[in-house]
């Protein structure tokens, strides 16, 4: 019977191997099938399964391999005609896959890691989003303006003249049409205008009559009286959707509608925001509705951001001091011994208690002849006197760097949450007594918890408002039978202002901890005289940590604030608001600078002294000074620069035939012939435009144009302009140089940007100056974002000014050539 079932256990085996050897087969089948169409990833999965199904089988494997090479040999080459057709997203598929098929191949892995950097530098080299542009696109798709709204009139005077004479002189001049609205009151007015356009005239004519106009189209206006009637019937509204980047669309809208609702405006406008899209709606005149556009992008900027490297420390001082006497195990030992010492000598002495542990032998005899008090030995346990102290190290507790926007709570949690029950009594029915308890459990952390909310200042510093709390869990403390776990805490609240990547070190979180161990012999150790002699008090550990936390700042992303954020506003008078920009003020023209003397001309037949060429750059003393990226740095120097304006000497009239002049009334003796005149060298200060190359990538930067000054004597003052193209380029900011305030005097510096027409005025004035600076150094500098491709077209005029007031020379190189990519 037993032989029956084992027969029938062998023929379901080999039925089973059979069946799995059938299986392999049949998948090296159909991956040879594959192989042969050319479907090498089909392939590569059938002969994969056969091998699983087969192990054993050599022929098996060796097919998987040269299938994976052919795979690998199919995507490279599928990768490489992707590559060609610029397809790196679909050649960096290829390529991947081919690199699975063959991993030992690291000329694949490392073309994989080549297509990826080319894609991230496709995709970090695609021009912005600028939201500028989209603007001004805007802006262009509305109304057009007035034709010849910017042209300069002739003069115009009229004593006591009707204003629509006026008017109608003016439209001829001009070329509109002016019409009247049904309630508009003529009356005489007299005035006197010379050099203006016609939208100065029209607003100096008609507010000073409490008149205003508006335009109905291309050529015609309408003068309207100016009453908040009139005013709500025909001044046009817009309704626009300004999109919020950074900064709370709720708390903005609160903001704008406190400063821009006006009592006396004839329109009120309306400000919804939208928390949801993060965006303000708004429904105003067109003036208004430029005023809130101007304050929103003077407060939808991003918050800096900075990265804290934290670390913090605990300072152990564990201090085990030991002291008292040690009574050696506090042992007494007893030896009967006639014949010889128990302690191996024959003299007297004392015995510590561990030496007389054995007891030696000895003839019974020797006690026939008596026993006396010097056969017995007691060893008297010694008196030990320790004094122990020891020190532990410094353990870092973590490491962490934390990133954060300046505003918002940066939270550090070092610990564990602890339960600690919480019981109240309720009444098991209504209007009964509060019997019944029930407990709940409160999580506490335990550990080191650190918050902070930092703020990023207009200078750069770093505000940090700081809560350092560090916790232990004490011993349990019983509490009505019940125990409860206690706490220490060391906590303290600050606040700091670091410099970016200064490192400041809070310390002083003490705390001690002291344990007593107490030896001695039992009973003894309890009698309050006997235990100093008979116990010991150690050891005694007594242990104290001190938190210490070192931080140090980091600025990664300033506010991005520009000059246009830091310009005022003009926004017109209470009852007609709008952009009018600055008010002009009563100011001297400057007095135009003296032409500079002619150089004398060189005897005749003498050759004019050749250029010297430019001088080389003389580093600083000390080295070479530091540069920021995008940065150019103006090294000091004598040196003219080449291509600047020189003053030539005009060549003295020359006599046909070459024949002397004729000699002069009075008897004067004729003059030589004059030579020709060289160019004379450059006289006063000269002003440098350095862009830190000729190439600028758009979504770079930013680039840092330096604007220096050289051969620089008794200069006090200083006006410059610089213009450039504001298609290509944006001013982030513009910052003041150190070279007008040399010798520690004071200075004032004022610059205002034109964003929409590229301008930047400079005005730089040495306060209370009698003797000027002299030298080369730098004036300011100039932070451009590239936002669109072409030409910067940067260029620079200006004057300078001596001490007193008095005009002096001033020679303008001209600026490299700028292309924004």
């Amino acid at each position: 019977m037993m032989r029956v079932h084992r027969l029938q256990l062998i023929v379901v085996m080999a039925l089973a191997l059979a069946a799995a050897g059938c299986g392999a087969a049949r998948t090296y089948n159909r991956a040879e099938s594959a192989a042969r169409t050319g479907d090498w990833d089909g392939a590569v999965e059938f002969y994969r399964r056969a091998v699983q199904q087969a192990p054993d089988r050599s022929d098996y494997k060796i097919a998987l391999e040269r299938a994976m090479i052919n795979a690998s040999h199919e995507h490279l080459n599928q990768a490489q005609l992707a590559e060609a057709r610029g397809e790196l997203e679909e050649a960096l598929r290829e390529y991947r896959r081919a690199s699975d098929f063959d991993p030992p191949n690291r000329q694949l892995a490392a073309k994989v890691m080549e297509i990826e950097r080319r894609i991230r530098e496709q995709y970090e080299a695609r021009p912005p989003n600028n939201i500028a542009q989209l603007r001004e696109q805007a802006r262009q798709a509305g109304p057009p303006p007035l034709i010849k709204l910017n042209e300069v009139l002739p003069e115009i005077r009229f004593n006591n003249t009707s204003i629509r004479d006026i008017l109608n002189f003016i439209a001829n001049a001009t070329g509109i049409n002016v019409t009247y609205d049904r309630d508009y009151q003529d009356r005489a007015y007299t005035v006197q205008l010379n050099g203006v356009t016609l939208e100065q005239a029209l607003n100096q004519i008609l507010s000073a009559n409490q008149l205003f106009y508006k335009v109905i189209n291309q050529n015609t206006i309408m003068v309207i009286p100016d009453n908040a009637q009139k005013r709500a019937n025909y001044e046009e509204q817009v309704i626009r959707t300004f999109y919020i980047s950074h900064a709370d669309a709720t708390e903005l809208s609160q903001m704008i509608n406190t400063i821009i609702r006006v009592p006396a405006m004839a329109v009120q406008p309306m400000i919804a925001p939208n928390k949801t899209n993060n965006t303000i709606t708004i429904r105003a005149t067109t003036a208004v509705a430029s005023i809130i556009e101007k304050m929103i992008d003077a407060n939808d900027k991003p918050r800096a951001e900075i990265i804290i490297d934290v670390q913090i420390l605990e300072v152990s001082r564990d201090r085990a001091k030991t002291y008292g006497i040690d009574l050696s195990g506090y042992t007494i030992n007893a030896i009967f011994s006639p014949e010889s010492d128990p302690r191996g000598t024959s003299g007297t002495g004392a015995a510590a208690a561990s030496t007389l542990t054995t007891q030696p032998s000895f003839n019974l005899n020797t006690i026939t002849r008596g026993i006396s008090t010097a056969d017995f030995y007691l060893a008297v346990p010694s008196a030990v006197v320790h004094f122990l102290e020891s020190d532990s190290n410094t353990k870092l507790i973590a490491k962490p760097q934390l990133r954060g926007a300046e505003g918002q709570k940066i939270t550090l949690n070092l610990g564990d949450d602890i339960p600690i029950p919480s019981t109240v009594f309720t009444p098991l029915a209504t209007g009964g007594a509060n019997t019944n308890p029930l407990t709940s459990f409160n999580y506490r952390t335990v550990g080191i918890v650190v918050e902070m909310t930092p703020r990023v200042t207009i200078e750069g510093d770093v505000i940090l408002d700081l809560s350092l709390e560090n916790s232990t869990k004490g011993v349990d403390v019983n509490v009505a039978g019940q125990n409860l776990p206690s706490f220490g805490t060391r906590k303290v609240v600050t606040r700091l202002r670091l410099r970016d990547g200064e490192a400041n070190l809070l310390a002083g979180l003490l705390r001690e901890d002291e344990r007593t161990l107490l030896q001695g012999l039992p009973g003894i150790m309890r009698i309050p005289i006997l235990n100093k002699l008979f116990a010991m008090n150690g050891p005694n550990e007594v242990r104290q940590t001190d938190i210490v936390m070192l931080l140090t700042p980091r600025v990664v992303r300033t506010q991005e604030i520009t000059a246009g954020d830091l310009s005022p506003i003009f926004i017109g008078t209470q009852q007609n608001l709008g952009l009018n920009g600055p008010p002009p003020l009563i100011q001297a023209p400057p007095e135009p600078a003296p032409a500079a003397p002619a150089a004398p001309a060189p005897p005749a037949g003498a050759q004019p002294a050749p250029a010297q060429p430019p001088a080389p750059n003389v580093a600083p003393p000390g080295g070479a000074a530091n540069a920021a990226p995008g940065v150019s740095i103006i090294p000091p120097g004598s040196s003219p620069v080449p291509g600047t304006t020189a003053v030539t000497a005009a060549p003295a009239p020359a006599v046909p035939g070459g024949a002397p002049l004729p000699p002069a009334a009075g008897g004067a003796p004729p003059a030589a012939p004059a030579a020709a005149t060289p160019a004379a060298a450059p006289a006063g200060a000269q002003v440098i435009v350095t862009p830190p190359g000729t190439d600028f990538r758009v979504g770079g930067g930013p680039y840092t144009v330096a604007i220096s000054a050289t051969n620089a004597s008794r200069l006090s003052g200083l006006s410059l302009t610089i213009t450039f193209n504001p298609a290509a380029l944006r001013v982030r900011a513009v910052q003041e140089g150190s070279f007008m305030r040399a010798g520690g005097a004071q200075a004032t510096f004022t610059q205002m940007v034109d964003a929409a027409t590229g301008r930047i005025d400079i005005a730089i004035v040495r306060t209370g100056d009698a003797t000027g600076v002299a030298g080369t150094g730098l004036l300011a500098a100039v932070l451009f974002d590239a936002v669109g491709g072409g030409t910067a077209n940067l260029a620079v005029t200006g004057t300078a000014t001596a001490p007193g007031g008095a005009p002096a020379s001033l020679q303008l190189a001209p600026v490299p050539a700028v292309t924004v990519r």
